[in-house]
């Protein structure tokens, strides 16, 4: 899967499903996926930094596919780790982790689905390490994230928002 990602002969439009795969992997085998967490975050790591122009709605198209790909791999790494009782793992990358989503809550070209994934990873993450990462929880970005998926109006959405805003709330207060 690696050798896939890196290679430059393959249709981009392959990669966000294989950066998805990741996290179904870390399901699969739960804790230890701990074996391929540094690699596997340095990679989702590279990836999040792709960014598109803003008169490129093609380009924009790919970015938020790659996103919505990373976002669920995270999502699977967290609660694969969570299940297998290695969620302290996570620790080291929360700063890549969060970094990510902030940047998120900026980019005007992200779409639905994303900002969706985005609030999802949010209360997985405050559900998985909780008050550890209780600093990156009250930073105004992760309001921000939850105030424009409650915008959005879609109930699933919305519905996501509220869960991950109860399940940050609970972090923060213990």
């Amino acid at each position: 899967l690696l050798q896939s990602l890196q290679n430059q002969s393959l249709h981009r439009s392959v990669k966000p499903p294989v950066l998805s795969s990741f996290g179904d992997i870390a399901l699969a085998i739960g804790g230890q996926f701990e074996l391929y967490l540094q690699v596997s975050l340095m990679m989702l790591f590279q990836a999040s930094q792709t960014r598109a122009p803003e008169d490129d709605d093609e380009l924009i198209e790919y970015v938020n596919s790659l996103r919505e790909g990373i976002l669920e791999a995270y999502t699977g790494i967290v609660q694969g780790l969570k299940d297998g009782g290695k969620a302290a793992a996570l620790m080291p990358y929360t700063d890549a982790i969060f970094s990510f989503l902030e940047m998120l809550s900026q980019d005007e070209t992200r779409d639905i689905e994303v900002l969706g994934k985005a609030v999802g990873l949010l209360g997985d993450v405050a559900s998985t390490v909780g008050s550890a990462v209780k600093e990156y929880l009250s930073r105004p970005f992760v309001s921000k994230l939850l105030a424009d998926a409650h915008a959005t109006g879609d109930a699933t959405i919305m519905e996501t928002c509220t869960w991950a805003g109860a399940v940050i709330q609970q972090a923060l207060q213990s």
